[in-house]
């Protein structure tokens, strides 16, 4: 049981505030969207090349292993950029100041990079980033020999403004390669085995796909790298065999509940061991860059085309459609699912994820709703997929007392039509910490609004609030808020610092 309490009522209402003008969803499923999800987001392209953005639910079909899928839910999810009202008095919000819209990072892995390869990407990074048209949304690090993410160009601290300089920092990149260079480019330290190569670099990956998981839509990493094998020692199964499948796993599901797509840009040596050939032998280093690529909806470039590969991830980002299907729980049976996305539209070529590992422990109804919040608790930011503006304001003659009020911007949820009513189904969780970042979380809520169409106008425009009561123990310094959207996956989350108690009159 936690040690503080939250007790109040959920209200459908709320005062006006700059929402997102995003249209709401077409004929989303009235069922309960308690059930596994898998998620998909899905580029459309005409044969020129260009965005397809007037698709709806019924131009496409998912199969999974062959069978036809029920899909749970679809909306548009046109990338504009975030525009969010300057708090009030007394309050916070996770889309202060000028928030990314998108984000594209570019990781030069020189952890898995031969020697005589490095100048040679390296010679092909200046061009590239030289000639990029919007640099706002494009960063870059490097995975240096001791398995550490060196940032060029960091991703914006979360709590710092976002501005755009006058002049693009990709002007300065050949400089700024060359410091990186004198600094990292030494040899690989001794000892320094294949085994330690590839935990460090899942590590890196992870670190990066939950730093770059702040930024609301899809997020891309392009990650120029030699790869790495996703077995060593033999044929898979074999005595001394070690297999990194559990760690892939791991890692594209951390990727997928990020909405990040993985481009691989493979370079043209190998530090992959040999790997005995056969229908049971591990994957070579250049095949896992493909499965990374597959796992995530990117794609995967054989040659150092690092400027294509930075091309294509900002216009797949730009328009895409998020589409989730409710495999039945039966299906969840710790494999790998080979999927298709079909278009009735002819002349319309699609690109998404071409598979899914069917988690067991993804397989009850709720498993997915409570990873996203022990995700969100844990998480050193903020989410911003859903926006959130919060108060926590001390009531007075009642010590430690808080009024708790929440504003979700409706546009960022699904709201299914039922007849004269729209309505939705919110999961809500808070979580309190320490002066240490000790987290303590309640049981997680349910906002569950019905509003008629005069009320879903108002809540589009107004957003939809959450009030609170809520008594904090002294220890409690701040206070986070999270809401996920049971129907479509997203989450939002917003941390507060515990005001002083209000004063006895």
């Amino acid at each position: 049981m936690p040690r503080w309490v939250l007790a109040g009522c959920l209200v459908a209402t709320g005062t006006a505030w700059l929402a997102l003008a995003r249209p709401n969803a077409q004929g989303d499923d009235p069922r309960s969207p308690a059930a596994p999800l898998v998620k998909l987001n899905v580029v459309a392209v005409d044969a020129h090349g260009q965005s397809v953005s007037d698709l709806t639910r019924d131009d496409f079909q998912v199969f999974d292993g062959g069978k036809l899928q029920h899909i749970a839910s679809f909306r548009p999810n046109d990338v504009k950029p975030l525009r969010a009202s300057p708090p009030r008095p007394n309050e916070s919000s996770n889309r202060s100041g000028a928030p990314l819209s998108r984000a594209t990072v570019i990781l030069f892995d020189l952890l898995n990079a031969s020697f005589s390869d490095r100048a040679y990407a390296v010679n092909q990074l200046i061009p590239a980033l030289q000639h990029v048209e919007a640099a706002d949304s494009l960063f870059l690090y490097i995975l240096t020999l001791d398995g550490n993410l060196y940032p060029v160009h960091p991703l914006p601290d979360p709590e710092t403004t976002v501005r755009s300089s006058a002049r693009p920092w990709t002007e300065d990149i050949k400089p700024l390669l060359a410091d990186a260079s004198r600094k990292l480019f030494g040899l690989r330290p001794l000892g320094n085995l294949v085994d330690d190569r590839v935990r460090m670099t899942y590590d890196a990956l992870e670190a990066l796909a939950s730093r770059v998981a702040e930024t609301p839509g899809r997020k891309s990493i392009i990650w120029i790298s030699h790869g790495m094998p996703i077995s060593i020692g033999g044929r898979a199964g074999d005595f001394g065999t070690v297999d990194y499948t559990p760690l892939l796993q791991r890692l594209t599901a951390t990727l997928d509940r990020a909405n990040v797509a993985v481009y691989t840009v493979r370079q043209s040596g190998s530090l992959a061991p040999g790997i005995a050939s056969g229908p049971t032998s591990g994957m070579a280093s250049t095949e896992t860059l493909d499965q990374f690529a597959g796992l995530t909806g990117g794609r995967s470039y054989g040659t150092v085309d690092i400027a294509g590969a930075i091309a294509q991830a900002a216009g797949d980002a730009r328009m895409s459609y998020l589409i989730a299907f409710d495999p039945p729980l039966d299906r969840w049976d710790g494999k790998y699912h080979k999927i298709r996305v079909a278009c009735s539209r002819k002349g319309v070529r699609l690109q998404t994820k071409q598979g899914y590992y069917a988690f067991e422990g993804d397989a009850h109804e709720g498993d997915q709703e409570r990873a996203a919040i022990e995700t969100a608790i844990s998480s050193p930011f903020d989410i911003p997929e859903i926006g959130l503006y919060a108060s926590l304001v001390p009531i007075a003659n009642q010590p430690h007392a808080m009024d708790l009020k929440v504003r979700v911007d409706a546009a960022d949820v699904l709201l299914a039509r039922e007849g004269d009513l729209f309505t939705g189904q919110l999961a809500v969780g808070f979580a309190g910490y320490t002066a240490d970042d000790r987290a303590e979380a309640s049981a997680t809520g349910t906002f569950a609004p019905r509003l008629s169409g005069e009320q879903h106008e108002q809540a589009m425009q107004q957003g939809l609030s959450i009030v609170r009561l809520v008594t904090l123990p002294p220890e409690i310094r701040k206070i986070r808020v999270m809401v996920y959207d049971r129907a479509s996956g997203a989450i939002g989350s917003l941390t507060m610092r515990v005001p002083d108690p209000a004063p006895n009159p």
